[in-house]
């Protein structure tokens, strides 16, 4: 029976498992990481690594200039 397909596999013609879910963006990047060589995709593991730690660094750099007073205060019970 052409035209069917079974919940989980691949349509014809696209290797690999399939999500169910529109717009997954975990099986968007499997998909588009299927076809790249291994040095791609390491470079570009490496350059998401270092893009995600200086927005790291630019968020410390601005909370070390915010000043952190809590709104408790501390009452002695004697």
């Amino acid at each position: 029976m052409q035209g069917t397909q079974v919940k989980g596999e691949a349509p014809a013609g696209v290797a690999g498992p399939v999500c169910s879910v529109g717009l997954c963006p975990v099986s968007m990047l499997l998909t588009a990481t299927q076809t790249v060589r291994p040095e791609v995709a390491e470079h570009l593991l490496a350059a998401g690594r270092e893009f995600l730690l200086a927005v790291k660094a630019v968020i410390d750099s601005r909370a070390e200039g915010i000043e952190r007073t809590s709104p408790l205060e501390k009452i002695q019970i004697t």
